[in-house]
């Protein structure tokens, strides 16, 4: 990928090279700015992953420990 900046508002082209399967050649693409979706993207990502990581964490304490020690007094 190659990037382009341009005056001091540091506005970004993103031009992505591609082998054509048609023809063999490279061709250009440019990639339009679309970055706010993609950052509230990965924010609701890990916003998600540690919703699940407390889950597993409240599921293992709240039923797991006790099972453990029950299973262990089992002689």
């Amino acid at each position: 990928m190659k990037t382009k900046s341009e005056g001091p508002e540091e506005t970004k082209e993103v031009v992505v090279r591609k082998v054509c399967r048609d023809c063999g050649l490279l061709h250009e693409e440019f990639v339009p700015q679309g970055g706010g979706r993609d950052e509230w993207k990965a924010v609701g990502l890990a916003a998600a992953g540690i919703v699940l990581i407390v889950l597993i964490w409240f599921f293992v304490f709240r039923w797991g420990v006790p099972l453990v020690k029950y299973l262990s007094n089992l002689e």
